[in-house]
């Protein structure tokens, strides 16, 4: 870790639990096909379990924005409507990321909030599990015009923007293909947490190696 010059945590899963509220996010995205394209409700599920966006936790689900974007569907308007129908009331925050590990994690190197979700989501999570802004260099959310299916070219752009080397990046998340992969191809690392809470195991880890709930994917492994 003392390479590490620079640290993307994901928010949805890594900070809080997803499972708390992903039948509920499940739902939003049917409801959204269902009303603004004309899918009936069988339809809609069929299109986006088929996409590997599933009403439970999986080890190979994937982001709806990336399958949103893969059909054309206007990313401000769903935007705009998955931030009025978030769930974030049903977060469990006796099972989230506690702001001192976010801490720890920030005295290690800069840390940089990386999303796909809005803004306004961004506040609204932060604010049910008791964690400030604060704790982060930048927040950065996948919302804007050049919205993009990957988190890949995000992490480009985070490291020409804080002159960091692919090396001494760290991308912390929950999903494999959406968190670690794209890191692994730039060439940094990645860690995967299984629950929120399992920070705490790889952080004492640093200091005394003991086996921890934690997958972590370095280059070329």
């Amino acid at each position: 870790m003392e390479n590490i010059r620079l640290i993307m945590i994901d928010m949805d899963g890594t900070l809080y639990d997803v499972s708390d509220l992903i039948e509920d996010g499940f739902n939003t995205s049917v409801n959204y096909l269902i009303e603004f394209y004309e899918f009936d409700k069988e339809d809609a599920e069929e299109a986006l379990i088929q996409n590997h966006i599933y009403p439970y936790v999986s080890e190979d689900a994937r982001s709806t924005t990336g399958f949103f974007i893969s059909r054309g569907i206007d990313m401000t308007h769903w935007d705009a409507y998955r931030s009025e129908h978030f769930g974030y009331r049903l977060i469990d925050n006796s099972k989230a990321m506690s702001e001192e590990s976010l801490k720890k994690l920030a005295d290690i190197a800069p840390l940089v909030l990386l999303t796909n979700n809005t803004r306004i989501n961004v506040k609204h999570v932060l604010d049910k599990i008791n964690v400030s802004e604060d704790i982060f260099t930048e927040i950065f959310c996948n919302e804007n015009e050049k919205k993009t299916p990957s988190k890949k070219t995000m992490m480009e752009e985070l490291l020409h923007k804080y002159n960091v080397k692919p090396h001494e990046a760290l991308s912390i998340g929950d999903r494999f293909d959406v968190d670690a992969k794209p890191m692994i191809e730039l060439g940094g690392s990645a860690l995967i947490l299984l629950k929120p809470q399992a920070i705490d195991r790889f952080l004492d880890e640093i200091d005394n190696p003991q086996s921890c709930n934690v997958y972590s994917f370095y280059p070329g492994k």
